[in-house]
């Protein structure tokens, strides 16, 4: 007669027995992501949230790391600089992870262009992320226009109301062994 049985292993990390190596090794713990496929429009002259690009994940340690990577697709109906920007939230506190949130990917030309209202841009950004708790950390983007009579659109263009992109927000917990 034979016994079928059935085991599993499950561990927050593993560290080789000779320790944990320097400067590399190691990987991801958990990772969450946002998949934002709608499109999303904005004249507001203050922050708003952009609806979708939000993510919370409760880390397994309090001394743990986040590499935190969005790419957002934006188009406007005149030529401006594009602004979005990253935001930490623990416990209801808000921190900006990148205070200047102008100027980052693609600036949009639409004057003097035979595609205006047609163009669109990637703006991307990276980072490690040491938010120093065991609670749950909510990562969230959002942006603002420099002038009311500017729309900044997300995953379109000014031209099409067909969602013309995507925009992703993603966040990773990394293990003890990247943590130098």
């Amino acid at each position: 007669t034979f016994i079928t049985m059935s085991s599993e292993l499950r561990v927050d990390k593993i560290i080789p027995t000779g320790g944990v190596p320097t400067d590399g090794g190691g990987g991801i713990i958990q990772i969450k992501h946002a998949l934002k496929t709608d499109a999303f429009s904005t004249s507001s002259t203050s922050f708003v949230d952009i609806t979708g690009l939000s993510v919370t994940l409760t880390p397994k340690f309090s001394t743990s790391k986040f590499l935190v990577t969005y790419h957002v697709t934006v188009g406007h109906n005149t030529q401006t600089q594009n602004t979005v920007q990253l935001v930490r939230q623990v416990g209801g506190s808000d921190t900006v992870i990148n205070p200047v949130a102008y100027n980052q990917g693609t600036s949009l030309q639409f004057f003097g262009s035979s595609n205006a209202g047609w163009d669109r841009g990637v703006m991307a950004y990276q980072i490690i992320d040491s938010p120093g708790t065991a609670s749950a950390v909510n990562y969230r983007l959002r942006t603002y226009i420099y002038s009311g009579s500017v729309v900044q659109y997300v995953n379109r263009c000014d031209n099409s109301s067909n969602n013309t992109g995507t925009s992703v927000l993603t966040v990773m917990e990394i293990s003890a062994s990247c943590q130098n």
